[in-house]
């Protein structure tokens, strides 16, 4: 039984321990202060900033969409003017390529081929092939306005303030030339 006495010696000597050492005895209650209220105006004003740029954003995009549409001629017009304009310091292929460009953007938007993505001659020929009659009745003024830029770009022809004016006007005169016939598609 000596083992006995022991071994409950070794198993109660944490317990005896633990006593002996707590002789304060129990601690004060600690008092945790309640959270003040927070303020609801940040989230007020963030709510507030949300809906008036919201609004901001409706309006910006309704007035942008009721801008009215400028037709074809009037685009082309206005930027043969501004061509005119501002095109006498431009190298000659530069203009050339400015001026093709605005009769190229301009049947894109009036007749809906896409001459800007084409070379002269794949659009010639799909002006054949669609069988737009108002524009074959005007293939050659165009044939001949588009190989004399393909001349100034291209071949490195000099474009002097006479011929740089001839080209806005040939430009200006398909652009101004009045659809007298109806496609076919449309017949």
């Amino acid at each position: 039984m000596k083992w006995a006495a022991v071994i409950s010696f070794f198993l109660t000597l944490p317990l005896s321990a633990q006593v002996e050492e707590d002789i304060r005895g129990a601690k004060p209650l600690i008092e945790i202060p309640a959270p003040e209220k927070a303020s609801s105006w940040p989230m007020y004003a963030l709510i507030g900033l949300a809906v008036l740029l919201l609004i901001t954003g409706i309006f910006w995009w309704l007035k942008r969409r009721a801008r009215p549409a400028v037709s074809a001629e009037q685009w082309a017009r206005q930027e043969l003017d501004s061509l005119r304009n501002n095109g006498g310091a431009m190298m000659p292929g530069d203009f050339a390529l400015a001026a093709s460009n605005v009769v190229r953007v301009f049947i894109e938007r009036k007749f809906g081929l896409a001459a800007p993505k084409r070379t002269t001659e794949e659009f010639l020929q799909e002006i054949f092939v669609t069988k737009n009659e108002s524009l074959v009745s005007r293939m050659e003024p165009l044939r001949g306005f588009l190989k004399s830029c393909d001349m100034a770009k291209f071949a490195g022809t000099n474009l002097e303030v006479a011929e740089r004016e001839s080209l806005i006007s040939k430009a200006k005169t398909f652009v101004d030339t009045p659809e007298t016939m109806k496609t076919k598609e449309a017949a």
